[in-house]
């Protein structure tokens, strides 16, 4: 795959994890709702860390926080926390299995969580802290489907 198609797969599971943000859920299931563009952006900075780093995360933050509505700068500081810890861990997460993945994914997922409520919780405005290990459990199940996505749009570009 060269480096055009390579763009175009990028686009592509950027434009479904958005479309995964922004599907309507019905009452107590949209706190459970993962992130799935942290987790799409978390993906990419995994197999590519050389070229997707915090700026590309931060930027992805950027457009989360204009389509979710939320204060800007939120999810600026959420997805470059995220992949700064993958960032980090890249050059041996790369020999690490689909489980020990999944694994580290929840695990920085529900650390990020931690300390995103607690931030909330300092300023007296609701965290949902209770609902952060369903939040940790929906984002692990569904990121292994994202890291094959990847992992097979990768070995095609090989």
């Amino acid at each position: 795959m060269q480096s055009g198609n390579h763009s175009i797969a990028v686009f592509l599971t950027v434009v479904l994890a958005v479309v995964f943000n922004l599907m309507p859920y019905s009452g107590d299931w949209i706190v459970w709702k993962p992130n799935f563009l942290l987790l799409v952006v978390m993906g990419w900075v995994l197999y590519q860390p050389k070229e997707f780093g915090v700026y590309f995360a931060a930027s992805f933050g950027l457009l989360a926080d204009i389509l979710l509505r939320m204060t800007l700068g939120h999810s600026v500081i959420v997805f470059a926390l995220c992949v700064s810890v993958i960032v980090i861990v890249s050059r041996w997460a790369q020999y690490l299995s689909l489980l020990q993945r999944t694994f580290l994914v929840s695990l920085i997922i529900g650390v990020v969580g931690l300390l995103e409520a607690s931030v909330f919780m300092l300023y007296d405005r609701p965290s949902a802290i209770e609902h952060l290990p369903m939040k940790i459990l929906l984002s692990a199940l569904a990121w292994p489907l994202i890291d094959r996505l990847i992992a097979r749009s990768q070995r095609q570009r090989d």
